[in-house]
């Protein structure tokens, strides 16, 4: 029975001591060594040289020589109907071209009445002429019968001192003078007023010209015609249409004249400015659906935007015009004088906005850069970077993978390793 008892604890001194054997006799424990991670780059090799940095900008097409016609002023009708419209969007017309007509009928009446009132105001001054003419004429005529008046009044009275005439043939020659008098007063007033009347009447005319002048324009305003060679932008009307006056009509623009306006980042204005003031030519370059566009920087705006900063450039269409539209978008490759020493590199080797990493014996090496601009990368499908760096030179391999935790000192391989 004691032995039944003290069987367990027999069990456990005996486990206690083998754990206590195994654990006096395991072998020693080897030391874990830590292994650095090595990261898989791609390089490429910079060769520094001369280049021209390219610009990448957004462009709008416009045209210095762009109109819109709208309906004209017409003293007599707000409103009016158009019976014609010759022309539509998108087609080119000739200076003088008929573009539309407007309804006529009350204008051509109103010219004919103003017409009307010249001729008879003309007519009235070719009156009051000869008028005056037999004034002059009928002058002599009055004062040679005032004349035998005077002289009739005379005979009259002698006779009556010798009582061989009455008192009544006395009154009656004095009347008869009297009468003589006041024609020749009249006559006289007439040709003294003469100069006045005329001249009211010769400005009456001129009144009466200018009206007719001013309904003969509105009768021509009844129809639109092309300023100059241009192409329809946009066509507002239709015939039948009831339009009133500054109505829109028609929008056009000289297709020999467009431009496309592009703003040009604040980084670039001095070296353009500078170019420009130096008379130095800056060309750029669009493609539209797989035409290129050439374009040729003309002059810059007046002000710089107060949003954005930018200056807004002005380039001349030089070939390929005819493809182009007013309002059309573009993306023009504006191309700068060429810098020294610059290398091209993909936008990736690029950490923030100034540093690069070379691989130099098997880690990354932090490089600070200036960027100088853009240029196509030697593919043509993309765009690439210039930099500018004096730590580097021809050979020197750069880093164009980017990584994350990109470090200086980061251990790294390059893909062909």
């Amino acid at each position: 029975m004691r032995f039944k008892v003290w069987l367990p604890f027999l069990i456990l001194a005996v486990g206690g001591l083998g754990l206590v054997w195994l654990i006096k006799t395991r072998p020693p424990a080897q030391p874990i060594e830590a292994k650095e991670q090595v990261w898989t780059v791609d390089v490429v090799t910079v060769q520094p040289q001369a280049q021209h940095p390219q610009v990448m900008l957004y462009g709008r097409v416009e045209s210095p020589q762009a109109t819109t016609l709208r309906i004209p002023p017409f003293s007599q009708n707000s409103a009016l109907t158009v019976t014609q419209v010759v022309y539509l969007a998108g087609d080119s017309v000739k200076k003088g071209d008929l573009l539309l007509k407007l309804d006529d009928n009350e204008a051509r009446l109103l010219l004919e009445q103003r017409e009307a009132e010249v001729q008879q105001l003309t007519a009235q001054i070719d009156n009051e002429k000869i008028q005056h003419d037999t004034n002059i004429a009928a002058l002599k005529q009055d004062e040679i019968l005032l004349n035998l008046a005077e002289n009739h009044v005379k005979r009259v009275r002698q006779l009556e001192q010798k009582q061989a005439s009455s008192q009544s043939a006395v009154d009656d020659a004095n009347k008869a003078l009297a009468q003589q008098q006041l024609s020749l007063l009249q006559r006289k007033r007439e040709i003294r007023s003469h100069p006045a009347r005329l001249a009211q009447l010769q400005a009456n005319l001129k009144k009466a010209q200018a009206q007719a002048s001013q309904a003969r324009l509105e009768v021509e305003r009844t129809v639109l015609r092309a300023p100059f060679d241009a192409r329809l932008a946009q066509v507002s009307v239709s015939s039948g249409d009831r339009v009133r006056v500054g109505d829109v009509a028609v929008t056009l623009y000289d297709p020999k004249t467009l431009e496309v306006r592009s703003q040009i980042p604040a980084r670039y204005q001095g070296i353009v400015l500078e170019q420009m003031q130096k008379n130095q030519l800056l060309t750029a370059k669009a493609d539209w659906q797989g035409h290129e566009v050439n374009l040729q920087l003309a002059r810059v705006a007046g002000e710089i935007q107060a949003k954005t900063g930018g200056i807004d450039a002005l380039f001349t269409v030089t070939s390929q015009a005819e493809l182009l539209r007013l309002g059309q978008f573009l993306t023009p490759i504006l191309r700068l004088p060429a810098e020294d020493n610059v290398s091209l590199l993909p936008f990736s080797a690029i950490y923030g906005t100034n540093r690069l990493y070379k691989w130099v014996d098997g880690r990354m090496q932090s490089v600070a850069v200036n960027i100088i601009g853009e240029q196509s990368m030697p593919d043509g499908r993309s765009v690439g970077v210039l930099v500018r760096s004096e730590e580097l030179h021809a050979g020197d391999q750069v880093i164009v993978t980017q990584l994350p935790n990109a470090i200086n000192g980061l251990r790294v391989q390059t893909r062909i390793e």
